[in-house]
């Protein structure tokens, strides 16, 4: 099982200086010029997306504050989640461990600070974890949204050799929300199907160049683009993936609100990829 995950980790993210010098090595993808621009499509989010913490007494529970996002307000852990006091396994280290953690139904999440982050998990399981404690993982908007309100991201984890505590960073939202950049990659509640996300063709993998209202790659290119902050999209055109954004704890600048992995099998688990869980007011 180590050998299977470390090899994951290679092969499925591989968002680093690799990608940029092989695509300029081997040419640049020519790409067709569309009518509205990537700054327009930012602009034209409906609403106070980005959102603002409003006052919550305990609405939300311990570690996670209510955010409005455009017409409804949503719980968000403000730190990633990591393995609760009851689940035998605190810091995980193989899937053997989260599946250790699974089998005690008392175990759940908790949002918290400076702990490590639950690693080595599948999109189902963060979506049963997630469950237990009445909560589910953020849509593609969702966390787009709550992302965008990222201050400086160049205090975010993304040039380090393995996860580090939650929250010790300077890397949070506007509205509280710790390490939605780097760390480890979060799962989203989203799949892609034969290359297709929302009945719409993904690009070909390359340097984010427009996004749609999801933060999802429209178009790519071989150049990076600083407006992107030079982040890449890992798109594939086989079979059902899952998605993971925000990049993780070695990506480099490859990390950021826009950097995102959409080929991703279903069951990967490894130790770059966690989750965050969210709850609908």
């Amino acid at each position: 099982m180590i050998t299977y995950e470390y090899v994951n980790v290679r092969q499925f993210l591989p968002m680093n200086k690799w990608h940029k010098s092989t695509l300029v090595i081997f040419g640049a993808v020519i790409f067709s010029t569309v009518a509205i621009q990537a700054s327009d499509i930012l602009r034209n989010i409906d609403g106070n997306l980005v959102g603002s913490a409003i006052e919550s007494g305990n609405v939300c529970g311990e570690g996670a504050e209510p955010i409005t996002l455009g017409s409804g307000t949503l719980c968000v852990d403000l730190y990633e989640a990591s393995a609760g006091t009851q689940c035998p396994v605190s810091i995980l280290e193989t899937s053997a461990d989260t599946q250790q953690n699974m089998n005690v139904i008392e175990c759940t999440t908790q949002s918290e600070s400076e702990v490590l982050p639950w690693n080595f998990v599948s999109l189902t399981q963060a979506q049963q974890l997630c469950a237990r404690s009445g909560k589910r993982l953020p849509s593609a908007d969702e966390w787009y949204n709550l992302a965008l309100a990222m201050g400086n991201q160049t205090t975010c984890v993304t040039n380090g050799s393995s996860p580090t505590l939650t929250g010790v960073s300077d890397c949070v939202t506007q509205s509280g929300i710790h390490d939605m950049v780097g760390n480890v990659w979060e799962w989203i509640d989203a799949d892609v199907s034969d290359g297709s996300y929302n009945n719409r063709t993904l690009p070909e993998s390359g340097f984010v160049h427009l996004v749609d209202s999801d933060g999802v790659v429209v178009q790519t290119g071989s150049v990076s683009m600083e407006e992107y902050g030079s982040d890449y999209a890992q798109t594939s055109q086989e079979g059902v993936r899952g998605v993971v954004r925000g990049g993780y704890y070695g990506g480099g600048d490859d990390s950021g609100i826009h950097a995102q992995n959409l080929a991703v099998p279903l069951d990967l688990r490894t130790v770059g990829v966690g989750f965050r869980c969210v709850k609908s007011l």
